[in-house]
């Protein structure tokens, strides 16, 4: 885990389909969704780890009322902190500063508690 400028950053195993690949996310407790750069630290794109099911879901902008049509993907699983969470849904985004961000449905569904003024996380 690392910790920088009140930001929570974790190591997270994104399992698709057909391989998985570790990234670097930023827990973010604000965030409606979970969110996958177009293009990964190694050359990867998200599409080619495999995964269950595509679909598209509009993404406001912020400080904008302006929303797009992005597509997600739903891998087969998600390992946070040794915790697996099954059918992951991620909406695919570019030009984000973190490989991943895992926002407040899944901290809720493994029930991760965020402490921003010792910048800790516990179960």
């Amino acid at each position: 885990m690392l910790f920088q400028k009140g930001l929570i950053i974790e190591q997270v195993e994104i399992k698709g389909t057909v391989k998985s690949v570790k990234v670097s996310a930023l827990i973010d407790s604000g965030a409606e969704g979970n969110y996958i750069g177009s293009e990964l630290p190694n050359g990867i794109r998200p599409e080619q780890l495999g995964f269950i099911s595509y679909g598209e879901i509009p993404v406001s902008i912020p400080g904008s009322s302006i929303r797009e049509l992005h597509g997600s993907l739903t891998f087969e699983n998600l390992k946070l902190n040794g915790v697996i969470v099954s059918e992951p849904e991620f909406i695919i985004l570019e030009n984000i500063d973190f490989p991943a961000i895992i926002g407040v449905e899944i901290l809720q569904m493994i029930g991760l508690k965020l402490d921003f003024r010792t910048d800790t996380m516990r179960f």
